[in-house]
């Protein structure tokens, strides 16, 4: 086992989906504001159905038919995914001298499927999507049962990239550190006073030589 681990994000990180986030947004808004329940409404659809789920007033027939909407909009995108430019050679780069992972808050079908169909899987030596971890990033607890398997990494070995608030929260709680990867999808990170340690643009070498060097290699 190689002595550091990357736990990416996939979608708009590693593959530039088409899931229309905001429609997906809307329709778990929609849905707990016909039932009275629009306190529980956050700036991400993970977070709302996060904060849905620990409630007193969770509903698991409600929380089905959220998370029906959630998968048909994530299917209809992810049918049109395709790479980040040039991430199937970042992974090529990085992986003599790391364990690569993906952690997602797709279902863990899309993931297998998706990384699959666009050639990303042979680099990867583990991947979750919501069905394998016990909550959603914001929560740790992916990033956690993701480091698990790899009980000989310590966190200051660990680097999580991602392009979403989620991802930073979720590398935040665990204590490892975060990247930041926006190219196709934006983040305000100032707003939310989130410092990543770098902030890259695009999957090239010097990005490739910038996260080995963080890992101190």
């Amino acid at each position: 086992m190689k002595d550091k681990l990357i736990i990416f994000d996939m979608d708009n990180t590693l593959l530039r989906s088409r899931i229309d986030f905001p429609k997906m947004r809307a329709a778990v808004y929609a849905l707990l504001e016909a039932q009275g329940l629009a306190q529980y409404e956050r700036g991400s659809t993970a977070n709302t159905i996060l904060a849905f789920t620990e409630s007193q007033d969770y509903d698991p027939i409600l929380a089905e038919e959220m998370w029906r909407q959630v998968a048909w909009i994530e299917n209809e995108g992810l049918e049109q995914s395709v790479l980040e430019p040039y991430a199937l050679e970042a992974l090529e780069r990085l992986e003599p001298y790391c364990e690569l992972a993906v952690l997602t808050n797709n279902t863990d079908y899309n993931l297998k499927e998706n990384l699959g169909r666009l050639g990303l899987l042979p680099y990867l030596s583990c991947v979750a999507g919501r069905d394998s971890v016990p909550r959603l990033k914001p929560s740790p607890d992916g990033l956690l049962w993701v480091a698990a398997h790899y009980p000989d990494i310590p966190p200051e070995r660990i680097v999580t990239i991602g392009d979403a608030m989620n991802d930073a929260q979720a590398a935040q709680a665990a204590g490892f550190a975060f990247v930041s990867y926006n190219n196709s999808r934006m983040e305000d990170w100032e707003t939310n006073g989130v410092q990543p340690l770098l902030r890259l643009t695009r999957w090239d070498p010097p990005a490739c030589r910038q996260i080995l060097a963080l890992l101190g290699d």
